[in-house]
């Protein structure tokens, strides 16, 4: 009884030590960031030139129970007009106890700029917050505040600048402007601090049947050290990708993706494989992308966008 209380106990507690450790941020992370831009950045909208839905799951160190971390996400956004663009994405967090839904719309206003746009975003909306309580046989206070559940909604505002080309991207972003403070009426459970990223990427046409699109992000959390994903990936004839991913302190990826040109609809796959104390506690992550795009016009589909 004692022993399968305490591990009750502990295992969830080692997981969010170790995700908090390996992430250095309090946000979920994605190995495809690449492929559902508009989770980071809002000036992301409309860089499809058409009507464009994602969609994603990930499944974080399987093996580990039901307190694994898992994400769910889905976002849409599509251009109003030649230099204004909409957009809208959910994101259901989930560790442990503890669960953030978060819905934010985007606006993005675009001007040209040399053979591409450069785009301003902003995006507003909120951030829903529920822990469960721990039963009575899981803890020996239940009345201590920190085991109650509780669920608070705060407001969320973030910023972010992009410029794109057909083959090239460059983009910084914030996705929180707001430190709310998460707290019930008895207790303080955490402060919600900026996120700050930055990342590009470039498609190099070594000939015709095989493109190579490196690509590098930089996530920075106030309080923790600089997190880089620094990426690889090779699309052959347009239709498939193979790729490997490093994101440090956290993971080595296998990446692959398949596109479907009529309709566009693209379905990406990533396995991550920690190099951290975690590696023997768990059995990797999986991660789940797709993506599609209708009311294409003719030179979009002459011009691919390839991220």
């Amino acid at each position: 009884m004692m022993f399968t209380i305490l591990k009750k106990l502990l295992i969830p507690a080692i997981i969010l030590l170790g995700y908090l450790n390996a992430t250095a941020q309090q946000d979920p992370m994605f190995t495809q960031y690449m492929f559902n831009g508009l989770v980071l950045n809002p000036a992301y909208a409309g860089v499809h030139e058409t009507i464009s839905l994602s969609a994603g799951t990930r499944v974080q160190w399987t093996g580990t129970g039901s307190e694994k971390p898992f994400t769910n996400t889905f976002s849409v956004h599509a251009p109003l007009q030649d230099r204004l663009a909409i957009g809208a994405a959910f994101t259901d967090d989930q560790i442990g106890r503890t669960n953030r839904d978060r819905l934010n719309l985007s606006l993005a206003y675009r001007i040209p700029v040399g053979l591409g746009r450069l785009s301003f975003g902003l995006s507003g909306g909120m951030m829903v917050y529920n822990l469960d309580s721990y039963s009575a046989s899981e803890v020996g206070d239940p009345n201590d505040p920190l085991n109650a559940s509780f669920t608070t909604t705060k407001p969320e505002v973030g910023a972010g600048v992009m410029y794109y080309t057909d083959i090239f991207f460059l983009g910084v972003s914030t996705n929180n402007l707001i430190n709310s403070n998460v707290q019930n009426n008895e207790a303080s459970y955490f402060r919600a601090k900026q996120h700050f990223f930055a990342y590009a990427g470039y498609v190099i046409n070594i000939n015709e049947f095989m493109k190579l699109k490196p690509n590098v992000l930089l996530k920075y959390v106030d309080g923790s050290p600089v997190q880089i994903d620094l990426n690889a990936n090779a699309l052959f004839n347009n239709r498939f990708g193979l790729g490997v991913s490093y994101r440090s302190l956290d993971a080595f990826s296998l990446i692959a993706e398949i596109r479907f040109p009529q309709p566009y609809f693209t379905v990406g796959y990533s396995y991550d494989m920690v190099h951290t104390d975690l590696f023997s506690q768990q059995f990797g992550t999986h991660e789940l992308t797709l993506n599609y795009r209708f009311g294409i016009k003719k030179n979009v589909l002459l011009t691919p966008r390839y991220f």
